[in-house]
This record gives structure tokens, sequence and C-alpha cells, in this order.
């Protein structure tokens, strides 16, 4: 698969080129994961923080991008909602405890146990 790749991290200017055009092995979705075959894919602040250094990724190299819309093309056995060919959309929040105060004041965002969609 065809994918931008962040290699480096280091300041932006207008002249900074960050990403690069790389080609990829297609991943398998685990047991409870799908594969999804993305259409668009927005990038935010979130990543010009990564890039930056500011919030660096877990590792490099990293294909950034977090808010997707696509097609899935398969699932994991235990996937059991989504089948292959539905549409579906991606939001940036992968995770979070579900049980702290701020979870439960759904500022998931805010919680010790946040996880952003497309990091691990």
């Amino acid at each position: 698969m065809k994918a931008m790749l962040l290699k480096a991290l280091g300041p932006m200017s207008p002249l900074a080129t960050p990403l690069v055009l790389a080609d990829m092995p297609q991943p398998a979705p685990s047991p409870t994961e799908v594969l999804i075959r993305v259409s668009v894919c927005g990038v935010c602040h979130t990543e010009l923080n990564e890039i930056e250094g500011r919030t660096p990724p877990p590792s490099l190299p990293v294909i950034p991008g977090h808010q997707v819309v696509g097609v899935v093309e398969s699932s994991g056995a235990e996937a059991n909602e989504i089948r292959a060919g539905d549409r579906v959309g991606v939001a940036w929040i992968g995770g979070a405890c579900r049980a702290c105060p701020r979870c439960i004041e759904g500022r998931e965002n805010l919680c010790e146990q946040f996880r952003a969609a497309g990091t691990r």
C-alpha cells in the first residue's frame, strides 16, 4: 500500500517536507480490529505536535492521520459488528478507561489512559 510516512521529527517551516511517499506492507487486522481502505484522512494540529516533537509518536517511522473515512476490507474474527464492504468513519479517540471522573464527564481526551486512534 502507498502511504505518507513520517521518518524523523523536526520543526515545520514553509519549506519543510516531513512526509515521504512510501510503499508499506498491507497490515492484517487483529481479532478485534478491522482493516479499512482509506478514502480520505484528516490531518490536524495533533500531527503537527507529533512532527515537531511536542507529543512524539510512540515510534518512528509512523503514518500520521487519525480522522479517517473509508471502506472495511476485512475484519478480525471477534469484530462482529462491522463487515467487509461497510463504509466507516474513525473518530480521533481510540480508547479511554470509561470509568474515571473525566470519562464519566465526557472528557475522555483528558483520561490518564487516553489513546488516540492510529497510534499504539
